[in-house]
């Protein structure tokens, strides 16, 4: 569950009890019958290539204070995730971009203290814009195969180790 609770019934307002269904122990109203279902949060993390560097930004907000990731954030309600992908590296970096390509898709690290249960990566081209930290970023950087920051997030170490192997 992640943590996640639910008191009471959406459907009635009853105070809502945990009973087995469906393979797990689930919030559910004794009254109407009601089973609350967490929905998984959904992120995006997107890949930006420039000859042989890669853009990283310096976390400014935990989980990850001051560590550096791929831009990324949280797929908002009615957005697509492409969409979302080219919001967040215009909110964290001031750049616009383009061309996303899937690169993966990636389950919650319960050890590296993200918050998505579903992170989708995408690799992107800069089109315009000048990189500055916006938002919650401390700093935007390109960084080159030799000259690696402190990395945060299991996502953002399994990509910078396909780029660094050549894999992407």
């Amino acid at each position: 569950m992640n943590g996640r609770v639910a008191n009471f019934c959406p459907a009635c307002g009853t105070r809502l009890e945990q009973h087995e269904r469906f393979g797990q122990m689930r919030p559910m109203c004794p009254a109407c019958g009601h089973i609350v279902f967490f929905d998984p949060k959904v992120a995006v993390v997107i890949f930006i290539k420039h000859d042989d560097s890669i853009l990283l930004v310096k976390r400014g907000v935990d989980p990850g204070k001051g560590r550096w990731a791929f831009p990324a954030g949280y797929v908002d309600a009615g957005e697509s995730p492409k969409d979302a992908a080219r919001r967040e590296v215009l909110e964290e970096t001031g750049l616009h971009i383009d061309g996303l390509h899937l690169l993966d898709v990636f389950a919650r690290n319960a050890d590296d203290g993200g918050t998505a249960d579903i992170i989708i990566a995408y690799s992107a081209q800069v089109i315009s814009g000048h990189a500055h930290p916006d938002d919650d970023v401390e700093a935007v950087g390109w960084f080159d195969k030799a000259n690696l920051p402190e990395i945060v997030f299991a996502t953002t170490e399994e990509l910078v180790r396909r780029w660094r192997a050549g894999e992407i």
